[in-house]
């Protein structure tokens, strides 16, 4: 009687078990879901206008200061480069108390390798102060970390279109995910802003929404600011001539970033000269904890002279075909747009040439585009003092769309 007990006990438990298992819905991977959401900052009208006015009197002058600014941390799921489950993350910077739907504007960020100088971290000059100049004139801002950055793990694959692209519009799905949280609307607007390495991750999602995405998204209007677009020519023929360059550090980190993704070297250090065949894979270990400047503090100032001979041989005479093959697939210059595109680039940038902007013009006019622009906002800017006046002037036009 007791053995006849304890079966009918042991039966009752598993199917309750097996009843519970069987409600419990198993996580489903969906590209823009969001992880976690959190309010981690918010900054009054009048912060933010004293902050811009210590930063810059004239830049203050140039601000419509309306709202205050929430800012929030999100992480959310998105892809890698050969489309692998993956999690990135950003900021989102939304208006207080806006009772209008919005546009929403997607930022992208220049060149960083130190994991937490992102714009998630609110690290000071790494684009939060994009969400806030935009945020108080009644944009929804939103601004990728990319991956590798912020939450996400492992090396950044920097300067790579697609994943640029992949991680920006799942960061714009996270967005209005949590968007529709907080019951804020927005206008159905989508504009797209960037400066540098930001500018060709710009020209990348555009044209990738434009080819892929476009029953979901609709582009009002994009600004690819100093952007390198033209990755195999132009910049390709500045890195690797035998003459100082302002930026070395970009040449180690495209290698081995491009290398991550297309894998043309079976062991990279291979092609590195002594020293730093042994001391730069600490600092593209994918653990991200130095900046490009630590990077740059013990390079040559020429950025081939980190190569063998061999090895810069190959590459210049274009007998390592998979290199120019990588460089090219991220090239953004020849494609036909469909939103109105205006380039920001200032002539005095020598650290990415305002011919990159130039012949990506060409491009456009010679693919019958006719709303593709190219405007000089500083005669004489250079990489660093170009950026305000692009970040001002590319607002002042986007304004003209603005509902």
């Amino acid at each position: 009687m007791k053995n006849k007990l304890l079966l009918i006990i042991l039966s009752i438990i598993i199917i309750q078990y097996s009843c519970r298992k069987d409600t419990i819905d198993p996580h489903v991977f969906e590209r823009g879901q969001i992880i976690s959401a959190e309010l981690i900052g918010t900054r009054s009208v009048e912060n933010i206008r004293a902050t811009f006015t210590l930063y810059d009197i004239n830049v203050a002058s140039q601000i419509n200061f309306e709202y205050g600014v929430e800012l929030y941390a999100i992480t959310y799921e998105t892809i890698t480069p050969d489309g692998q489950e993956t999690q990135a993350s950003g900021l989102l910077a939304v208006p207080q108390g806006i009772s209008v739907a919005a546009p929403l504007l997607s930022f992208q960020h220049g060149t960083v390798l130190r994991k937490n100088d992102v714009p998630s971290t609110l690290a000071s000059g790494y684009g939060m102060e994009i969400g806030l100049i935009y945020g108080t004139e009644g944009y929804i801002v939103c601004m990728p970390d990319f991956l590798g950055l912020g939450k996400g793990e492992g090396l950044h694959p920097y300067m790579h279109s697609k994943s640029e692209a992949t991680a920006t519009i799942d960061m714009i799905r996270a967005s209005k995910n949590k968007l529709a949280d907080l019951a804020v609307d927005l206008n159905n607007q989508l504009f797209l802003m960037g400066y540098s390495q930001g500018g060709h991750a710009t020209m990348a999602t555009h044209k990738i929404i434009e080819a892929e995405y476009d029953d979901e998204f609709n582009v009002t209007a994009s600004s690819p600011m100093a952007g390198p677009f033209d990755v195999s020519g132009i910049m390709a023929d500045l890195i690797l001539e035998k003459a100082e360059y302002v930026s070395p550090g970009y040449f180690p980190y495209m290698l081995y970033s491009y290398n991550s993704v297309y894998n043309f070297y079976d062991d990279l250090e291979s092609i590195f000269k002594a020293p730093y065949n042994s001391s730069l894979p600490t600092y593209f270990n994918g653990e991200n904890l130095y900046s490009l400047s630590d990077v740059e503090d013990i390079l040559p100032s020429i950025p081939s002279d980190i190569l063998t001979d061999n090895a810069y041989n190959e590459i210049v005479n274009k007998t390592k075909t998979a290199v120019w093959d990588a460089l090219e697939d991220n090239d953004l210059y020849d494609w036909h747009s469909v939103a109105p595109i205006r380039m920001f680039h200032c002539n005095g940038d020598i650290t990415v040439p305002m011919s990159n902007s130039e012949k990506a013009l060409q491009y456009f006019i010679n693919n019958g585009v006719t709303n593709a622009e190219l405007v000089n906002p500083f005669e004489g800017g250079t990489h660093s003092t170009c950026l305000i006046p692009s970040i001002l002037a590319a607002k002042e036009w986007f304004n003209t769309f603005k509902d």
